[in-house]
């Protein structure tokens, strides 16, 4: 909850510095969202796929760095729909697993229990999520919190 909090704080300080406070997720800001983790993983040799979902899951933007795993396209897609459906960054679901032993969420179907899904929200309301793969785990969040919070 705290990441999410955090994300809205940002994304709406960002935004509304630049004159412009979006309030839907489009396909040209997913893409740029896209970019941004791109970019990240770039600055430090990371070879990434990005996913961008809307509110309904549906797939907006998408784009693999030529050399990441053949696996990251997945993976970066399934973490973006498990951060949109549950509204939480996917690194809260390792954090129940690890240190309060909820294993039992492991099998709850959209769960991914991976860090690298984070929610994307605007002006208050969660309109989709970024999923990255690629790197390590923690990698592929830095650069998706990275993403939503240049943005």
């Amino acid at each position: 909850m705290k990441h999410i909090i955090m994300s809205v704080i940002a994304s709406s300080a960002l935004n509304a510095s630049a004159g412009q406070v979006p309030t839907e997720l489009n396909s040209e800001l997913a893409k740029s969202y896209v970019d941004k983790a791109l970019d990240c993983g770039r600055k430090n040799n990371w070879k990434l796929s990005v996913a961008v979902v809307n509110a309904e899951g549906n797939l907006l933007s998408f784009r693999r760095d030529d050399g990441a795993y053949v696996g990251s396209i997945d993976a970066s897609q399934e973490k973006a729909k498990s951060s949109n459906a549950f509204q939480r960054p996917t690194s809260s679901f390792v954090a129940s697993v690890m240190k309060d032993q909820r294993v039992g969420l492991l099998s709850v179907k959209g769960i991914v229990a991976v860090e690298g899904g984070v929610p994307i929200v605007l002006n208050g309301k969660q309109v989709g999520a970024i999923g990255v793969s690629g790197a390590r785990s923690v990698e592929d969040e830095q650069c998706a919190n990275a993403a939503i919070h240049s943005n």
